[in-house]
């Protein structure tokens, strides 16, 4: 079970776009950085638009 602390939402048009998203140059880095401040564990949810 996950309890969020905070929430993150991406409206992208494709599943490359996405994708693109988690190999943009310095991504990695930035991730490594902030999770040394504020540990935290993530987890992605796909689900369809909510009317």
């Amino acid at each position: 079970m996950a309890i969020a602390g905070a929430v993150l939402q991406l409206r992208l048009a494709a599943l490359d776009a996405l994708n693109a998203t988690s190999t943009m140059p310095g991504a990695a880095d930035l991730i490594k950085r902030r999770q040394a401040r504020h540990p935290y564990k993530a987890i992605r949810v796909n689900h369809e638009p909510l009317a």
